[in-house]
């Protein structure tokens, strides 16, 4: 990914995302975890009434973003979230789905990575190891595990966006959240129970609210329309490591709002992962060669060239 407003609004998502995690926190504070997320997508869903259906997109591609990458990721990190996992912690343990992203990509799809990335990537892998060494063991195992899975549903996602081969992104993004919306309405009547639902609908807090906008708007609408967008653009596996740098941001974020303190191994960890976030975006060289060329390219040569751009 070489185009830089492309980059730019890859960090932004990056940014977004990381104080996501802090909002998620509040909102969980008001409504059940499977309740939260049908609110999610069944609020961004609304947006289908006048956003075009991306014909284009085969109706089983939609199916497993809708099923992956939307209900699969949510139901597991927001039930990890509510039942032991601290915000800035599920920042990280989250970003697995870089990893599992690039293998499946390379698997499933065939993608290649460049040696610079993997070195990259093994460089943000090892600092999230690094950070997560300094969290202590007071997490329960099984609200690990549950994020774990989030991030490999949200993987399996990905690779569905790709190859889904969407022309818009954001209406793709609209019309899987509102395929998502009622599977998780279901989800949440059978699992947190009509009492819990009615009981957090009408006692409605201020906080709560506020972080349920936040992950409408900001998260959903701003960075998850346009992780779709970048993804449907260029290979999972140039788009996926760029989350890993929603770790620093996310515990940098607990720790402003939350009191959550980083200690000396977070701070190292989250310098390891920057330094492989920008050994994977940093832009390679163009090949420079020193013998004379002409000014002006041949046609078969230009052409050549806006194929090599245009795949890169």
């Amino acid at each position: 990914m070489r185009n830089p407003r492309h980059i730019l609004l890859a960090l932004t998502i990056v940014l977004i995302w990381g104080v996501n995690f802090v909002a998620i926190g509040y909102a969980l504070d008001g409504f059940p975890p499977i309740l939260l997320a049908a609110l999610r997508f069944g609020l961004t869903g609304l947006a289908a009434f006048f956003v075009p259906r991306p014909k284009e997109v085969r109706w089983y591609w939609a199916a497993g973003i809708s099923a992956f990458m939307f209900f699969g990721q949510y139901v597991l990190l927001f039930t990890g979230m509510a039942h032991g996992m601290p915000d800035g912690l599920s920042s990280l343990v989250l970003q697995c789905q870089a990893p599992f992203t690039v293998l499946l990509a390379a698997v499933l799809i065939g993608e290649r990575t460049g040696v610079r990335q993997l070195l990259g990537i093994a460089a943000a892998v090892a600092g999230l190891a690094v950070i997560g060494s300094g969290r202590g063991g007071a997490v329960p195992l099984g609200s690990l595990l549950l994020v774990i899975g989030a991030g490999a549903s949200w993987a399996l996602g990905s690779i569905c966006n790709r190859k889904a081969g969407a022309t818009n992104g954001f209406a793709l993004m609209v019309w899987a959240s509102l395929y998502a919306a009622p599977p998780l309405a279901i989800a949440s009547l059978l699992t947190d129970g009509p009492h819990r639902i009615a009981d957090s609908v009408t006692h409605l807090r201020l906080s709560p609210v506020l972080g349920l906008l936040y992950v409408v708007g900001l998260s959903t609408f701003v960075g998850l329309g346009a992780w779709i967008a970048l993804i449907s653009k260029y290979p999972a596996s140039a788009v996926a490591p760029y989350t890993l740098g929603v770790p620093p941001i996310g515990m940098l974020a607990a720790a402003v709002v939350n009191g959550e303190r980083m200690n000396a191994l977070e701070l190292i960890g989250a310098a390891v992962v920057l330094v492989g976030l920008v050994a994977i975006v940093w832009p390679r060289r163009a090949t420079t060669a020193k013998s004379p060329t002409p000014p002006n390219p041949s046609p078969a040569t230009a052409k050549v060239e806006g194929t090599v751009a245009a795949a890169t």
